[in-house]
């Protein structure tokens, strides 16, 4: 599932994408998918600084150079998702301009906060003043992406194409799937066999009812769950947020 063949640089880009799994979604880490249409080679989801030598070694497995890389692509914006993006500078960085400015917003009143449950970071989750996510695990959370989070490990402003106002490449549509954020992405890309969503953490888990992966409350939590109706309805290979992808048959649900 999910295997790329070796990648063939050609002329014309293809209509179909072919794609590949290039880091594995684990509890503290993104899953992370290779394409290419014979003409761009792009990453989706690019994971923590932490990863970053690994994320390379994948690609070296691949026979792709960073510098080979032409097209980034962020379902959102926290630092598990997007804090490699600087690695692939000659790259595109396609991203929602209002998911960059609401974590730009929550890093920032995080980073002058004394404490990481400050009311004014609350403010970014209002999901916390009801919802039943252990306080001291959330707080550490915060802690983390307080520590690792650095406003150039995105890219440069010159690289990003706004989803808002970009045309994608053929063969790649967005699907809108907020709630875990406000303004959380999902992509479809075309093959020439199973359509491949990669869902970032609109889904953290295929069985995700049954996980305890969910560190931190969603943004909205009614959003969340029918963002994950529309991808239980999606017939082809899902690629959860920190899982193994794994095919959906609509039919046979």
């Amino acid at each position: 599932m999910l295997n790329l063949s070796p990648i063939i640089i050609q002329s014309e880009p293809s209509k179909t994408w072919q794609v590949g799994l290039l880091t594995s979604g684990e509890p503290f880490r993104a899953s992370s998918l290779l394409a290419s249409n014979g003409v761009d080679i792009a990453i989706l989801d690019t994971g923590l600084p932490q990863h970053s030598n690994s994320l390379i070694a994948a690609l070296n497995n691949f026979g792709v150079k960073p510098e080979d890389i032409t097209l980034v692509f962020n379902t959102h914006s926290h630092v598990d998702h997007s804090h490699n993006n600087s690695l692939f500078e000659n790259a595109k960085i396609y991203c929602s301009k209002l998911d960059r400015e609401w974590t730009f917003g929550f890093h920032e009143t995080l980073a002058s906060a004394d404490d990481p449950l400050a009311d004014e970071v609350r403010a970014f989750y209002p999901e916390m003043a009801t919802s039943k996510f252990d306080i001291k695990i959330v707080s550490k959370v915060f802690a983390i992406e307080k520590m690792v989070w650095c406003k150039e490990r995105w890219g440069r402003e010159d690289q990003f194409c706004w989803i808002e106002e970009a045309v994608l490449p053929a063969g790649i549509k967005v699907l809108p799937t907020p709630g875990h954020s406000p303004h959380h992405l999902s992509y479809i890309i075309e093959t020439d066999e199973r359509p491949v969503l990669l869902c970032g953490d609109a889904l953290l888990t295929r069985d995700e009812e049954n996980s305890n992966l969910s560190l931190i409350p969603p943004f909205n939590l009614e959003n969340y769950k029918n963002s994950q109706k529309l991808i239980g309805a999606f017939d082809g290979i899902i690629v959860p947020g920190h899982d193994l992808p794994f095919d959906n048959h609509v039919s046979e649900n």
